[in-house]
C-alpha cells in the first residue's frame, strides 16, 4: 500500500492507495504541533500495510515535520516530489522553480486520468489555474486569492460585514448580509474560473477537459460552466501515478 500525502497551506492531505485504488483520505490541519500522534491515530488501521510513502509539499518547515513524524510512526524511506523524484511533467515555465510541485502533480494526473491536455482550476488556499498540453508541457498558470481568504479578508477590513462559513447559497441575489456574502464568494469565484478558463481554452487549450480539484472544489465546481470533472483528490491521484504504486 501506498501513503500519498499533499502538504498544503492549511490542510494536509493525505490518501491511502492500494494498487492505484484509493482506498480512503483523511486532512490534518497544517498548523497542528503534535503530528506523530495524528499520524499513529489515522494510519492504525492499515500501519502495517504501508509498504511506500511520497510527499508534496508547498510548505518546506511543515514538510520537515512531517518527514520527521513519518519515520517514528512508519520508519520507511520518505518520497519528496521534486527532491527525490521527478513529477513526470515538462515544466517550461519561465523560472520551473517557481512552481509549485503540487500543481505539476495536478497536471500530471490529469494528463494521464482525462486525456491528454488539460486545464486545472485548484480551489485551494490560493486558487491556480494550470495548463497542460498534447506533449505533456506545463504550460503556466494564474493564481488568485481563495474563497477562504478573500471571504475573511471581506470581514477583517469592512467593519459592518460579518464572518460567514461558505456554504451552498439559497439564491444568487442574497436577502441579508451573510446570504449575500455567500452568494459573492460562490458565484463571483465560479465566474472568475469560467472567464479566465473560456481565455485560456481560446489560446492554448482548445479541447482540453478542465478538471476542478481542492478542498473547495465540490461547493464551487458545481457552479462552474466550463468545468467538466470535480476530482477533489486529483493531487494524491499524482503522487500515485510519480510513485508507480
Amino acid at each position: 500500500m501506498l501513503l500519498a500525502i499533499d502538504i498544503g497551506n492549511t490542510n494536509i492531505h493525505n490518501g491511502i492507495f492500494r494498487k492505484r485504488s484509493l482506498k480512503r483520505t483523511f486532512r490534518i490541519p497544517t498548523c497542528v504541533e503534535n503530528l506523530t500522534s495524528h499520524y499513529i491515530r489515522n494510519l492504525k488501521p492499515d500501519l502495517n500495510d504501508i509498504e511506500k510513502v511520497i510527499v508534496v509539499s508547498v510548505v518546506p518547515e511543515r514538510l520537515r515535520k512531517v518527514e520527521g513524524a513519518l519515520k517514528k510512526v512508519l520508519g520507511k524511506k520518505i518520497l519528496i516530489v521534486g527532491r527525490d523524484v521527478d513529477s513526470g511533467v515538462k515544466n517550461i515555465y519561465k523560472n520551473p522553480r517557481q512552481v509549485g510541485q503540487d500543481r505539476l502533480c495536478n497536471a500530471l494526473a490529469a494528463y494521464r486520468l482525462y486525456g491528454g491536455e488539460a486545464i486545472i482550476v485548484d480551489f485551494g488556499t490560493a486558487i491556480t489555474i494550470d495548463v497542460i498540453n498534447s506533449s505533456r508541457e506545463y504550460l503556466g498558470g494564474v493564481i488568485a486569492p481563495g474563497v477562504e481568504i478573500s471571504i475573511n479578508a471581506l470581514s477583517e477590513k469592512a467593519s459592518l460585514l460579518p464572518k460567514v462559513n461558505i456554504k451552498k447559497p439559497r439564491a444568487i441575489l442574497g436577502k441579508e448580509t451573510k446570504e449575500s456574502m455567500v452568494s459573492g464568494a460562490v458565484y463571483g469565484f465560479s465566474s472568475l474560473c469560467d472567464g479566465i478558463v473560456r481565455r485560456l481554452k481560446k489560446r492554448y487549450c482548445k479541447n482540453g477537459q478542465v478538471i476542478a480539484t481542492g478542498g473547495m472544489s465540490r461547493l464551487i465546481g458545481p457552479y462552474c460552466e466550463t468545468v467538466d470533472k470535480i476530482d477533489p483528490d486529483l493531487t494524491l491521484k499524482g503522487l500515485s501515478l510519480i510513485a508507480g504504486d
